[in-house]
């Protein structure tokens, strides 16, 4: 059974990696068990490393199945997968190194009716292929519902050219950008396309920005960029009056470098939110020490920020306080909201949300 082969490999390689770093025989067992499972969209079943190889987070991870990336396959340049685009009802194409060359006729490409899944996800695709994709796909009135471009070296110009063409796909209501080098502006510039706030980008304290209306997008996942406090601000504002979204991920975004005031507001608008379900913010705060490449090591909050959520933040019963102490928001039933206390969402927030209504 694939499964069973992988998921004995994987043993056995944690096993040797925790002899050689001295960890013991807590490093060498499986993975934590995940806390959820995203699935908005079916999107787990678009991805052959789940329904091939029995990827799931618990038993095994991306990394068991895929563990170094000098193994990955190379897809030639010369060979372009555009036509796929037009004949498939989900594309998923991943670790093959597809960069802009692979994508050149995709503009050709008028007819994509049954595409509803892309997963290009440990690709090269950067800012220049993510703006060929995202314009054959405005340019075909795609009915796409799902989106996955996870590690594919996209920056603040790909992600503003994805929210920019966010308004122009009205089927598409689940994105996964993770592992990306998506800061402040290009994180602001997807909020506020999916908030409908439309204007000039000032990210300045009580900026004002005119307001279209909320994108129909139910699931975000931007893990493993940096959003920053910036970034935070603009997402706790959409949080708190967007009537469809039910999953945000902004963990390892950096959100609490320097204070842990917008990550408070993000908590805050989670709770306050009408249709919210999980909101992920693991590993954003610095802990003791840097890792290989003397970066600080992220992890959870700090003991005084838990105590002050699980005191004032979270009503009782809706929220496991023990998720609560890693960052994880998973709503397991929702209270009366008259009796919420602690602090409303941030100032610039709630002005948004008056001129909302």
């Amino acid at each position: 059974h694939i499964k069973q082969h992988l998921q004995s490999k994987a043993q056995a390689r944690r096993r040797r990696t925790a002899r050689k770093t001295g960890q013991g025989t807590a490093a060498a067992a499986a993975p934590p068990r995940a806390l959820y499972v995203n699935n908005i969209n079916s999107q787990r079943f678009h991805c052959h490393y789940r329904t091939l190889y029995g990827k799931d987070e618990m038993d095994i991870e991306h990394r068991d199945i895929m563990p170094d990336e000098r193994f990955n396959i190379s897809l030639p340049e010369e060979v372009d997968i555009s036509q796929i685009f037009a004949v498939a009802t989900s594309v998923d194409l991943q670790h093959l190194e597809l960069g802009p060359p692979h994508l050149g006729k995709l503009k050709l490409i008028q007819d994509m009716a049954v595409l509803t899944h892309i997963n290009l996800n440990h690709n090269v695709l950067g800012d220049i292929g993510t703006g060929i994709l995202f314009k054959a796909l405005v340019d075909a009135n795609s009915s796409v519902v799902h989106v996955s471009l996870a590690a594919n070296g996209i920056g603040d110009e790909g992600a503003t050219t994805i929210a920019v063409s966010l308004g122009s796909l009205p089927r598409l209501t689940s994105l996964e950008l993770c592992d990306n080098f998506i800061q402040e502006r290009g994180s602001i510039a997807i909020a506020e396309a999916i908030g409908g706030y439309t204007g000039q980008d000032d990210t300045a304290d009580g900026a004002e920005l005119a307001h279209t209306g909320p994108l129909p997008i139910l699931s975000v996942d931007l893990r493993g960029n940096r959003s920053r406090e910036l970034g935070a601000r603009r997402w706790a504002e959409v949080v708190a009056t967007h009537p469809d979204l039910k999953f945000l991920c902004l963990a390892q975004n950096e959100l609490g470098m320097l204070t842990e005031e917008r990550f408070l507001d993000l908590v805050c608008a989670a709770v306050a939110s009408a249709s919210l379900s999980v909101l992920d913010l693991q590993d954003n705060f610095p802990q003791e020490g840097t890792d290989v490449k003397g970066r600080p090591i992220m992890g959870p909050p700090p003991a005084s920020v838990v105590e002050e959520l699980l005191a004032e933040f979270t009503p009782a019963g809706e929220f496991d306080p023990a998720d609560v102490r890693r960052a994880v928001f998973i709503r397991r039933h929702r209270g009366g909201g008259a009796d919420k206390k602690g602090r409303q969402p941030q100032q610039g927030a709630s002005q948004r949300a008056s001129a909302s209504q």
